[in-house]
C-alpha cells in the first residue's frame, strides 16, 4: 500500500488566506477582485491533475495554468471547460494545432509566435479567436518578449488581427531579493504604460507566482499566479497555511538480525547489536529521499554546497518515518522500492501498521495513488 492523502478541508483552509490576502488592498484598478490563476502544472504539483484542477474549480477558480500542452488537452478531456491558460509559448504547429482547437489560452513570447500563429488562423477552415496573453522578459531570460524592446512589444498588438490579447504578464527570477524584484517590476510597469499611452488594452496584468504574491502585496495587480502556496509548501513567510499531502505506506515485514549482519546495498550498515527491522515497500523511485538536483555550478554556490554537507555532518541527518505516532531511522541504503526501518525496542509494531514519511507530492511518483479525504 503506497498513497499520498490529500486534505480537502485543509486545501480549502489555505484558498480561504489565499483570497484575503489577494483581497487585502480591496479591488484592482479596475474595480475587479483580483484573479486567482491556479498552476496545476506537474501532476497538479503533485496533487493528480484532474482531481486536484476538479477540487479547485468547485472551489471558485475559474482559470488554470498549465506548462505544456499534453496537461491542456488532458483538463479539456475530462470535461474542464474553464480558462486554462499555457504557460509555454510553442510554434510546433501539432501542438498549436490541438492548442486552439481545445480553446486554450496561448502565451506569446515573440514577433515570430504571433506571425506562425496568425498563419494557422488564416490557413484554418474553421475561422476563430483565440485568446492569449503576452509575456514580457524583465530578466528572468527565459521565454518573452525583452522589455527594452518597448517597440516591437507595439508591433506584436498591431500584428493581432485574429488573436485576442487579453493579458500580459513577467515572471520574476528572484522573488525572495526584493531590490531585484522592484526591479524586474518597474521595468513590466513601464512597458504597460507605453502599451496605453500607445493605445492598446494589455488585458489582465500579472507578475506574482505565490512567493511575490506573500511577499509584495503592492504587486498583486489585476491577477496572480498560485500554485505551491496553496498547498503551503513554499519558503519564507507560511502565513498559517497547511501542508498539503502525506505520504503513507504499510510495513510489508518485520525481522530481528543478529550484532553484526549488513544491511542493503554495498554493506554500507552493519547492526551494532540485537536489531528489529521493519521493511517498506517505498525506495528511491517513489520519491524517497529524491532531493532536488543541484543546478548551479558557479564557484560559489559550489563552496556553499560543500559547506552545506559539512555543516550536515555535525548534526543527525538520519532519514526518519513515522510509526505509532514516533520517529523511527531508516537504516542503509534506500532501495529503488524498499527502505528498512530500525524499530528496536518496540514490541507493539506489526506487519500493516501505517508508516508517515516526509515525502513531497511533488517528488512523489505519478502512479502512487492520490486519495482526497
Amino acid at each position: 500500500m503506497k498513497k499520498i492523502e490529500i486534505s480537502r478541508n485543509d486545501l480549502k483552509t489555505n484558498l480561504e488566506i489565499i483570497r484575503k490576502i489577494a483581497n487585502q488592498n480591496g479591488k484592482d484598478d479596475k474595480g475587479n477582485c483580483v484573479k486567482i490563476i491556479a498552476v496545476v502544472k506537474g501532476n497538479g504539483l503533485g496533487l493528480d491533475l484532474i482531481s486536484y484542477a476538479k477540487f479547485l474549480i468547485s472551489q471558485g477558480i475559474t482559470c488554470l495554468a498549465v506548462a505544456n500542452t499534453e496537461e491542456a488537452i488532458m483538463l479539456r478531456q475530462q470535461g474542464i471547460t474553464e480558462e486554462i491558460l499555457m504557460l509555454s509559448p510553442t510554434c510546433i504547429k501539432k501542438e498549436l494545432q490541438l492548442l486552439i482547437e481545445h480553446d486554450i489560452t496561448l502565451t506569446l513570447g515573440s514577433l515570430d509566435d504571433i506571425m506562425f500563429i496568425e498563419g494557422l488562423l488564416e490557413k484554418s477552415s474553421k475561422k476563430k479567436t483565440i485568446k492569449a496573453h503576452l509575456k514580457i522578459d524583465t530578466g528572468f531570460g527565459r521565454y518573452g518578449f525583452l522589455y527594452t524592446e518597448e517597440m516591437v512589444i507595439i508591433e506584436a498588438f498591431k500584428q493581432c488581427k485574429n488573436i485576442e490579447i487579453t493579458g500580459t504578464y513577467t515572471h520574476f527570477s528572484k522573488p525572495n531579493d526584493e531590490k531585484w524584484t522592484n526591479k524586474q517590476f518597474n521595468r513590466f510597469l513601464k512597458v504597460i504604460a507605453k502599451i496605453k499611452e500607445e493605445g492598446f488594452d494589455a488585458g489582465i496584468l500579472h507578475c506574482c507566482a505565490s512567493t511575490a504574491f506573500l511577499k509584495y502585496p503592492i504587486m498583486h495587480l489585476n491577477a496572480v499566479r498560485i500554485g505551491s502556496a496553496i498547498q503551503g509548501r513554499i519558503i519564507g513567510k507560511q502565513m498559517n497555511l497547511k501542508k498539503i499531502g502525506t505520504f503513507k505506506t504499510a510495513i510489508s515485514e518485520i525481522k530481528t538480525l543478529p550484532a553484526g549482519y549488513t544491511i542493503s546495498y554495498g554493506n554500507t550498515y552493519k547492526t551494532k547489536k540485537k536489531t528489529k527491522i521493519a521493511i517498506i515497500p517505498v525506495g528511491y523511485m517513489d520519491g524517497l529521499n529524491r532531493n532536488k538536483l543541484r543546478d548551479d555550478f558557479s564557484f560559489k554556490n559550489n563552496i556553499l554546497a560543500v559547506l552545506r554537507e559539512i555543516k550536515k555532518l555535525m548534526k543527525d541527518n538520519a532519514l526518519k518515518v513515522i510509526i505509532q505516532d514516533k520517529a523511527y531511522r531508516i537504516i542503509g541504503r534506500i532501495g529503488m522500492y524498499h527502505a528498512i526501518i530500525d524499530i528496536t525496542g518496540n514490541e507493539t509494531i506489526k506487519i500493516g501498521d501505517i508508516v508517515t514519511l516526509d515525502i513531497s507530492p511533488m517528488q512523489a511518483g505519478s502512479e502512487i495513488r492520490r486519495e482526497y479525504i
